[in-house]
């Protein structure tokens, strides 16, 4: 009786890719859009937008995404809408059930004033297309940074097959 190989269910990679990419990032390190498919508020001018990246607490497993934002509105809009999207609940300022308050971090590990507009951050601590990453506490580990520099590295990445 002939059967059919075991199939696995992860997507396929071709060979060459492994030399470029390296090995397959867990999708807790993936980004669940590209950037331009980038999630946010169509009523939002153009000329107001800015687009950034946000990764959320390693605790929570979900997808980092690409959005954007009204630049004029507060810091906390940005911690607000990535929440929602992921399907994750705050309650003041917190993901429900954390003690730990959320905070928005640079890839550098600076923490973002989230009572403050975007704007103010413009050209010092944020920049257009910054990657930004939610976690809980005041401090974020510099593996944890480092981690997510390489995965978006290896996302960003250029690797052509022809």
């Amino acid at each position: 009786r002939l059967t059919a190989p075991a199939t696995s269910k992860a997507p396929r990679r071709m060979a060459c890719c492994a030399g470029c990419l390296g090995p397959s990032l867990p999708p807790h390190y993936t980004f669940s859009n590209s950037a331009r498919n980038a999630r946010g508020d169509a009523r939002i001018s153009p000329d107001k937008r800015i687009y950034l990246s946000v990764f959320f607490p390693d605790s929570e497993r979900a997808r980092p995404a690409h959005f954007f934002f009204d630049r004029t509105k507060a810091t906390s809009r940005v911690v607000e809408d990535a929440v929602a999207y992921a399907g994750l609940q705050l309650d003041r300022g917190r993901l429900v059930g954390s003690p730990e308050k959320l905070n928005l971090f640079t890839l550098e590990g600076e923490v973002l004033r989230t009572d403050l507009p975007l704007d103010a951050h413009l050209g010092a601590t944020l920049h257009p297309s910054d990657v930004l990453l939610l976690e809980k506490g005041n401090r974020v580990s510099e593996d944890r940074l480092d981690a997510i520099k390489a995965a978006v590295e290896q996302q960003n990445g250029s690797c052509v097959v022809m």
